[in-house]
């Protein structure tokens, strides 16, 4: 959003103005940015347990954008490996799109049994962790 070889367009402007060149732009997407907002944690802090997905053929957010969240959550610490500690798993799928669709597309061309098996995962991490024993 920054750099001057790759401008935003009309649309991306009207809707996140010109962080560019205007500070109050700037700080108002810094506030909300995810990977700005990380605060380090202390071991006995008690995190949510996350599972990240992201698709190699993704064409709208990098698999290296949730692949860098993923990492600065781990080094800020919260996670540990114990089996009663909150997970944060990744799960780069490569030759996926967004909403895991083939070969990047998003239009709800669900080919295959991938968008089935993908959502059985995530439903399955969602119900372990709301049943998981205190």
């Amino acid at each position: 959003m920054l750099s001057p070889d790759l401008p935003l367009t009309r649309v991306e402007t009207a809707e996140w103005g010109a962080p560019a060149t205007d500070p109050a732009d700037y700080a108002t997407i810094r506030s909300y940015a995810p990977y700005d907002n990380i605060r380090r944690m202390g071991a006995d802090s008690q995190m949510p347990s996350i599972l990240v997905t992201a698709g190699g053929l993704d064409q709208r957010v990098s698999v290296w954008q949730p692949a860098k969240w993923v990492a600065r959550l781990r080094e800020q610490g919260g996670y540990a490996d114990s089996a009663t500690a909150s997970k944060l798993l990744f799960l780069p799928t490569m030759n996926k799109g967004h909403f895991y669709s083939e070969s990047g597309n998003t239009t709800g061309d669900y080919a295959g049994n991938g968008f089935a098996n993908a959502h059985s995962l995530v439903n399955a991490f969602f119900i372990t962790q709301v049943f998981k024993k205190a």
